[in-house]
């Protein structure tokens, strides 16, 4: 029973998610195609890859490397903020937030009494939300709504534009509050990569990408990289966070059953009718439900489609449920840092509404 108590216990978000889809189940039919496994597996054959590669300390090189390009911590930061939200735009904010959090915190690690560590994180994290929404395979909801609308690139890059300018600006603006101060001097050598294993492991990490883009069936070669990796060092695979893994199938059964519920879908159907409502409105399911979802859920009702689509792509900060590259970011944090989960979260929420404020402000002047 002490067991069990600490297993719950030990990740509440993971008990949570448990509990709302059990309870969601009472509204609607719980179906399998609720759950989208193409994110549950390319989530796996990541975190499977990203831990390769720390054990190999390419992690590490990474960080000393970003060091030494840094004049002072709020260069750091804002280097590796800005990589993420470069990178997001082509490698979607999951993978971004999977590849260079690791590193961020590598770096951090280094520096005990480093100021605007959290600070810092919470930013790589807004930054991978904020920059994915520039192209459509930036993220799930993009590639939806560029789907279901039937979307010009020129339409769409006309919307998406107006996002990448205004992130770019609250960005830019955000670095001013970090704390300039000195890096103290490595007295390490930058560590040696074995090149053979490293281009073994960029092969297949290759292979996983070209999974997430559609280029090769996932449901083949994302179990054919996992397999790989998984002969390639068995004991990785007991490292690995399932719980994370498990509070995103959770997280999709609940949001599946709920979006039966006859109410919910006759309540969308009278107030995503105008611009301003479909955008406040579809920031505000993000919340609850996170942005991918919400804009699966909204877009069969209303011809809102550019609100719709900055809504959603807005709406992936506030909250920790608002996007899922949200719930990735946190549990890499906790993962270094298992004692810190509360401030994480206090500053995590009060960084994002700021930013949530902002952009309501900002596109309060344009719908």
């Amino acid at each position: 029973m002490k067991r069990l108590y600490t297993f719950f216990t030990d990740d509440l978000l993971f008990s949570l998610s448990l509990l709302v889809a059990l309870i969601s189940c009472a509204f609607g039919r719980f179906s399998l195609d609720s759950i989208d496994f193409k994110v549950i597996f390319c989530l796996l054959g990541l975190m499977l890859l990203v831990k390769n590669f720390e054990k190999l300390g390419i992690l590490t090189y990474f960080a000393d490397k970003m060091i030494d390009y840094s004049a002072n911590t709020r260069s750091l930061i804002r280097n590796i903020v800005i990589l993420s939200f470069i990178s997001s735009m082509i490698l979607t904010n999951d993978v971004a937030i999977l590849t260079l959090m690791p590193i961020y915190l590598t770096i951090i690690k280094k520096f005990p009494e480093m100021e605007n560590k959290v600070f810092g994180a919470v930013l790589l994290i807004v930054a991978a939300n904020l920059g994915s929404s520039f192209f459509p395979f930036g993220n799930p909801q993009n590639l939806f709504l560029f789907s279901y609308y039937s979307l010009s690139t020129l339409i769409f890059f006309k919307w998406s534009i107006v996002l990448l300018f205004s992130s770019t600006l609250f960005l830019l603006i955000s670095f001013l509050f970090i704390k300039k101060s000195v890096i103290p001097t490595q007295h390490t050598l930058i560590p040696t990569i074995n090149k053979k294993k490293t281009v073994f492991l960029s092969m297949i990490g290759g292979l996983i990408l070209l999974g997430i883009f559609n280029a090769l069936p996932y449901y083949i070669v994302i179990p054919i990289a996992v397999i790989i990796l998984t002969v390639y060092d068995k004991e990785l695979l007991t490292q690995l966070d399932y719980k994370l893994l498990g509070t995103f199938i959770f997280f999709f059964i609940a949001v599946g059953n709920f979006a039966q519920v006859e109410l919910l879908s006759s309540f969308i159907k009278v107030q995503f009718t105008t611009s301003t409502r479909t955008f406040f409105g579809s920031i505000l399911v993000s919340q609850i439900i996170s942005n991918v979802p919400a804009a699966i859920l909204i877009a069969p009702f209303t011809d809102q489609a550019q609100a719709l689509f900055w809504g959603v792509n807005v709406g992936g900060l506030g909250t920790i449920i608002a996007s899922l590259a949200n719930l990735i970011g946190f549990k890499l944090y906790k993962e270094y840092y298992p004692t810190q989960s509360k401030t994480f979260l206090w500053q995590f929420t009060a960084v994002n509404l700021v930013f949530l404020l902002f952009f309501l402000l900002f596109f309060a002047f344009i719908l």
